[in-house]
């Protein structure tokens, strides 16, 4: 019979055989983001994975970029991290995480903690099969624009998606009302347009 102690063993020698990949969480970084994480339920069925791996499967595949399917053996199942994936981004767990990690490394270099000021631009992305996109024809391109906003030293403050054939000047309110929402000390004269 599984008990926890057997389970902690099981893991940490799956662990030990597993050489990992350089996508996977530190020990640092897991002592910040364990926190955040949903505890275990005190009923229904235990979880069988550890959290951290899932967390690693999911950061292995923002990284290669490859498909849910095609995850590595040494993970677990891609139908259990999609689960973990969905329930983590209804929680907006991402966006505190990034949110933290961002306010963190702003008071490692020594600056305000949250920012004040922005720089905004935007992308072109060319998008053959999608539903929302659109054509620029200035630069004859078809496909969708990302408008972002970053603080002065070029962190990610905030990002918003539109079809090619919005105007720069309306991608970049979008994304500045999505900017003011999200971190409201942000002043609006201190933001910086890129051409």
């Amino acid at each position: 019979m599984w008990t926890a102690e057997l389970r902690v063993r099981h893991e940490v020698k799956v662990c030990k055989e597993r050489k990992g990949y350089p996508t996977d969480v530190s020990d640092q970084e897991w002592k910040l983001i364990e926190p955040l994480l949903p505890s275990a339920a005190r009923t229904g069925r235990p979880r069988k994975t550890e959290l951290r791996q899932e967390i690693n499967s999911l950061r292995y595949l923002v990284r290669s970029d490859c498909e849910w399917h095609m995850l590595p053996n040494d993970f677990p199942p891609y139908q259990t991290v999609y689960y973990w994936f969905r329930r983590l981004v209804q929680r907006l767990l991402f966006r505190t995480i990034h949110d933290l990690a961002l306010m963190l490394d702003r008071v490692c270099e020594q600056r305000e903690v949250v920012p004040s000021a922005g720089i905004v631009d935007s992308q072109f992305v060319k998008v053959p099969g999608e539903h929302e996109r659109g054509y620029d024809a200035h630069k004859k391109i078809s496909g969708r624009k990302r408008h972002i906003t970053v603080d002065t030293d070029g962190r990610l403050l905030a990002v918003n998606l539109t079809s090619a054939d919005i105007a720069d000047s309306t991608g970049a309110q979008l994304v500045l009302e999505a900017l003011v929402k999200r971190w409201p000390w942000t002043r609006k004269e201190n933001i910086f347009f890129y051409h």
